[in-house]
């Protein structure tokens, strides 16, 4: 099987297991554990992010994995409108609390959400690899090669 094929096989079961998985609600996002070792979130359409919406979407993270020993998080950040700068300032502060988040991977559509996102990736000492996509398919094959690679090594 070629990594191509290899690839669009877990796109499709991410997919699939994304239609059955249980959609969670924070006033800003959505989310959505996938498979057990991925949480997918999207922002709801013009969200506004301010510290207190910043501080519920991490709750609501770390109680969807609180029992994943491991797993990586797909952002899709397309229908972020503005994120204020206690939100930014705090999310800079907590990134790095939870060792099982192992990959990151931020979806962009646009020249403003790449602002945003080269934010998050300008963080310094995070254990946590993050990369931008204009894709969401192509993040999701590089998040399982990462899971991939973290039980190899021993994660």
């Amino acid at each position: 099987m070629s990594q191509i094929d290899g690839g669009m096989e877990r796109v499709d079961r991410f997919n699939k297991l994304l239609q059955v998985a249980n959609e969670q609600h924070t006033r800003c996002s959505k989310a959505w554990v996938v498979g057990g070792d991925i949480i997918y979130v999207e922002s709801r359409k013009s969200a506004e992010i301010e510290l207190e919406d910043a501080k519920e979407d991490m709750q609501l993270s770390e109680e969807l994995m609180k029992e994943a020993s491991r797993f990586g998080t797909i952002v899709n950040m397309a229908n972020i409108k503005s994120i204020s700068k206690g939100a930014r300032d705090w999310y800079s502060q907590v990134q790095n609390d939870n060792p099982c988040n192992i990959s990151v991977a931020l979806v962009v559509d646009s020249f403003y959400s790449r602002i945003i996102a080269n934010f998050f990736l300008g963080f310094k000492n995070s254990r946590t690899i993050m990369k931008i996509f204009n894709e969401k398919d192509i993040a999701i094959e590089w998040l399982y090669e990462q899971l991939e690679i973290n039980k190899r090594v021993g994660g």
